[in-house]
């Protein structure tokens, strides 16, 4: 009898914990977003200022809260940025190797698209698998 009392114990202190880490989980979850992986420039709109004919390609690789950028301005060689970033809900800021700041950005993620909104410039980002090759061999 005390072995069976043993174990109901047992199964109920186990239910009431995986019912707490359960529910603690989705509380983290919807207010946490998670941008970790490679992101393409696809569509910039900026009521300051004006691209014009000038093509501009920018790649992001976010992981582990470090991040690398580069990018491409006409048709010259890509430039590689790299530093560490911060996501607090959805406002992400981060810092530059060198110390510069940038940021803050409000964060919005879809199902394939990460947004990147500060004052009225909207950077929109599709994933992708990774950095392309020909970033990789263009660079500065």
């Amino acid at each position: 009898m005390k072995s069976l009392r043993t174990m109901v114990l047992t199964a109920v202190a186990a239910v009431l914990t995986l019912t707490a880490v359960s529910c603690g989980k989705s509380n983290k979850d919807k207010d946490e977003l998670s941008i970790d992986g490679t992101w393409e420039l696809y569509s910039v709109e900026t009521k300051t200022a004006t691209v014009g004919t000038v093509s501009v390609d920018v790649y992001l690789e976010f992981k582990d809260g470090t991040f690398l950028l580069y990018q491409r301005i006409g048709e010259g060689r890509y430039t590689r940025f790299d530093g560490s970033y911060l996501l607090k809900k959805k406002e992400l800021t981060g810092t530059y190797a060198g110390g510069k700041a940038w940021g803050p950005y409000e964060v919005e993620l879809t199902e394939s698209d990460l947004i990147l909104t500060k004052g009225s410039e909207k950077d929109t980002y599709k994933k992708i698998a990774s950095i392309p090759e020909k970033v990789l061999s263009n660079m500065y």
